[in-house]
């Protein structure tokens, strides 16, 4: 469907045409409703440069799935047989076990991860793949039986708006899951009260973006030999964070090996680095904005990626998305 006025698309020699002359194009198999170019490049990037890293296909780890079925509330297999829209999908670590799953899935990416993913999982049977803007997806309001949104909501421009969107996109009875980051003041402090991200960030996106990859890549290679040799000294971890931006999961994440260490720290400190926006919210402030939605069966807890929210759409509320209360801050 058209994502500007729901209106039919039609297929014409390697586009999507809408009725009111919009052309969307298929690229490498994958219809394309946003600019080549936009504020989510950098994610684009990185998923490309590390297709398989997170997925658990190729890690031989649960990570991916420990997550998602944490968020769920749930194992995995009661999935099977619902209509699922993912928005975000990355490089498809989550829309891999979706579709073990059984899950019927609809996914997107307003990124050229859509690329990856489809390298990953493009040839299942199950999933619709696109390359679409949250705020304008191509998909039908009140629709599916799970709306899933994992590490994008706090990238997007404004995090309410997704929210709605990704709410009008819930059939009555169906669930919307998703994260945030979390608030926290030392995030804003500089060190030694907060850490040295804040700068570098600063840095990094002040850098044309073609030259970011290799920028933050020197950073890495520079502090991670420092980082894994005293990778069981608490008191230097405490002081190397304070000075460094590299994002660390040793020994939280139970990696394989120090080359495994160095590429997922490689990944996210680029991810955490180089994006535009990066909003954070409290749990509270979360659970207000589901309140003002009308959203039932809430829970919001920290964990995770910072915030981890799920919450059901009641029956009655179809089509009423757009009447919520403006004033409702996430």
């Amino acid at each position: 469907m058209d994502p500007v006025d729901g209106g039919p698309l039609t297929r014409e020699a390697g586009f999507l045409v809408s009725t009111r002359g919009a052309r969307h194009p298929i690229i490498d198999g994958i219809p394309r409703f946003v600019p080549a170019e936009n504020y989510a490049d950098a994610f684009g990037e990185q998923w490309v440069r590390f297709p398989r890293t997170q997925l658990d296909s190729a890690t031989g780890l649960t990570l991916s799935r420990d997550r998602l079925e944490r968020c769920l509330g749930h194992a995995l297999p009661a999935l099977s047989g619902q209509l699922v829209l993912e928005a975000g999908s990355g490089a498809g670590r989550f829309t891999e076990l979706l579709l073990q799953a059984g899950a019927t899935l609809d996914s997107f990416d307003y990124s050229a991860a859509v690329s990856a993913n489809a390298r990953n999982n493009g040839s299942h049977s199950r999933l619709s793949l696109v390359q679409a803007d949250v705020r304008q997806m191509p998909f039908p309001r009140d629709t599916y039986d799970l709306v899933v949104c994992l590490g994008v909501v706090q990238h997007t421009p404004d995090p309410e708006e997704t929210l709605r969107a990704l709410w009008s996109r819930v059939r009555p009875g169906g669930r919307l899951v998703f994260d945030h980051y979390r608030f926290k003041i030392r995030n804003y402090l500089p060190p030694p009260l907060g850490t040295a991200g804040i700068a570098y960030r600063r840095y990094f996106l002040g850098l044309p973006r073609a030259q970011r990859f290799d920028a933050v890549k020197r950073v890495v290679d520079r502090w991670f030999p420092l980082i894994w040799k005293y990778r069981d000294n608490y008191p230097m971890q405490f002081l190397l964070s304070r000075l460094n931006p590299v994002v660390n999961y040793y020994p939280h994440f139970g990696l394989k090996d120090r080359d495994m260490y160095y590429e997922w720290m490689l990944l996210d400190t680029h991810d955490a680095m180089t994006d535009v926006y990066k909003h954070r919210r409290t749990a509270g402030r979360v659970r207000r904005f589901l309140e003002s939605l009308g959203a039932i069966d809430m829970k919001v807890v920290h964990g995770g990626n910072g915030v981890e929210a799920s919450c059901r759409k009641p029956f009655g509320l179809a089509g009423k998305v757009d009447i919520v209360d403006d004033k409702a801050e996430l």
